[in-house]
């Protein structure tokens, strides 16, 4: 019954914007009875005690590593919200900082919203989630006497037992510590130092971590206990997010939250156009599952998706040849075992999604000179600017992710998340879970893991 109300939803949101809240009202009455009932940032209705949840990640981490973390977090808080007294909680999305494989500085790309990558819908249906405009205005609404500062009531810093291991064993555990050295991450630089955010309480607390995502329950319960008890809301933010480790990898909750995932509506249309226009790909030719909503995902659709007629290769260079030396091959072996699987899988095409410099994607091209070898560029200065840099990565999954056939680089976030995406599109595992070998003649290659989705 309640899919069935939230197909009438989206129709409204597409033709009114943001809810109403006559509609919201009526959405909760009737999905009260429903377990882990969608997230409705715009109902009206009892706030109190209202947890605002913000998070930051080691700033050197990547997007596709931050991407991990936030589905770690908003597993945990859909779990949360579950408990009594923890109705109102609200997981806030970090705006998203210049990264470093973000390498355009004519554009700016600093406290982006992750609406601009995501569709953030979406993310909701399955954990409460807010944007971090959104947050501002959320929060704005309890007209907080600090207005027009919005106040963090405590800061905690995640980090590393010295000692993961007790007489040999992994056991999950937490402590307060009042030492914070050897900590990766400040207060520096992060946005929860930048305006409007004032942070009341400027002693960090340090915790010692170690479990799951699900073991947060007890720190932030002793954290909410010791602030003062008037009925306003509290924000609590989380240094080091990364240190926290998922409850159960790959199980039906991690794949709920990653399907939930679905890029920013321009970002797919972009990609699609691209795929058509290149390879004379869409999705009803290429048999792949997308319904609108994540939510009519379903299994009988496994192993079924043909895809666009063209291979895609991730080939991870930069960083990858000093710090994985030992198994990132060079270009001629890249392309040699490129060449292998076109003429295994009766392909021409190969579409590059890389960080290679210009000379290097030449060489390569070389190698394979009877194979067309395409990659995707912004079509003009104004697109780059408004899809940034990021949007050009997540277009070159998306058209990694409906390709015949792809192969990736060994340990490299990228190439799962790719893996991730062809699961849920329902390719056969034998065409999505490759990996480029050190050497061409693919001896003793180390191949990544594979984690076929459940339902």
């Amino acid at each position: 019954m309640w899919k069935i109300l939230l197909m009438l939803l989206l129709v409204v949101t597409t033709k009114r914007g943001a809810f109403h809240q006559t509609t919201c009202k009526e959405w909760i009455s009737c999905l009260k009875n429903t377990q882990h009932a969608p997230f409705c940032p715009h109902c009206s209705g009892n706030r109190t005690n209202t947890i605002y949840l913000l998070y930051d990640v080691n700033p050197p981490e990547g997007f596709n590593l931050r991407r991990d973390v936030y589905i770690r977090l908003a597993v945990f808080m859909r779990q949360f919200q579950q408990k009594s007294g923890f109705n109102n909680v609200r997981l806030i999305l970090p705006p998203w900082r210049r990264l470093y494989h973000w390498k355009s500085v004519h554009i700016e790309q600093d406290h982006l919203p992750w609406k601009k990558f995501f569709d953030v819908e979406s993310l909701r249906r399955f954990a409460p989630v807010l944007d971090y405009p959104e947050f501002l205005d959320d929060i704005k609404d309890f007209g907080l006497e600090e207005s027009p500062l919005v106040p963090v009531h405590k800061v905690l810093q995640l980090r590393h037992f010295k000692d993961m291991f007790e007489n040999g064993i992994f056991r999950d555990k937490w402590e307060f510590s009042d030492d914070c050295e050897g900590t990766s991450h400040s207060l520096e630089g992060s946005f929860l130092k930048q305006p409007p955010l004032w942070i009341k309480d400027t002693k960090i607390q340090c915790v010692s971590f170690q479990g799951s995502a699900n073991l947060l329950t007890q720190v932030i319960q002793r954290v909410y206990r010791s602030l003062d008890d008037r009925p306003l809301p509290k924000v609590i933010a989380i240094l080091n997010a990364e240190v926290v480790l998922h409850e159960h990898w790959a199980d039906r909750e991690f794949w709920k939250a990653r399907r939930s995932m679905r890029f920013a509506g321009n970002l797919v249309e972009i990609a699609a156009k691209f795929r058509h226009t290149h390879f004379d790909s869409n999705d009803q030719r290429d048999n792949v599952q997308r319904p609108p909503m994540w939510e009519y995902e379903n299994p009988s659709h496994k192993g079924l998706a043909i895809g666009g007629p063209y291979l895609c290769a991730h080939l991870r260079r930069g960083d990858f040849l000093y710090g994985r030396e030992a198994t990132t091959p060079t270009l001629k072996s890249s392309a040699l075992q490129i060449k292998y699987h076109l003429i295994n899988y009766n392909l021409s095409t190969v579409f590059l999604a890389t960080d290679a410099t210009a000379f290097e994607i030449k060489n390569l091209k070389s190698y394979i000179p009877r194979h067309r070898v395409v990659r995707f560029t912004a079509e003009d200065l104004q697109q780059k600017a408004s899809i940034k840099d990021g949007g050009i990565a997540i277009i070159d999954q998306l058209i990694c992710a409906h390709a015949h056939f792809f192969v990736g680089t060994y340990e490299s976030t990228f190439t799962y998340r790719i893996y991730e995406e062809r699961e849920i599109l329902g390719f056969p595992k034998s065409r999505t879970f490759n990996t480029l070998c050190k050497k061409s003649t693919m001896e003793s290659c180390s191949q990544n893991s594979v984690w076929p989705i459940v339902y």
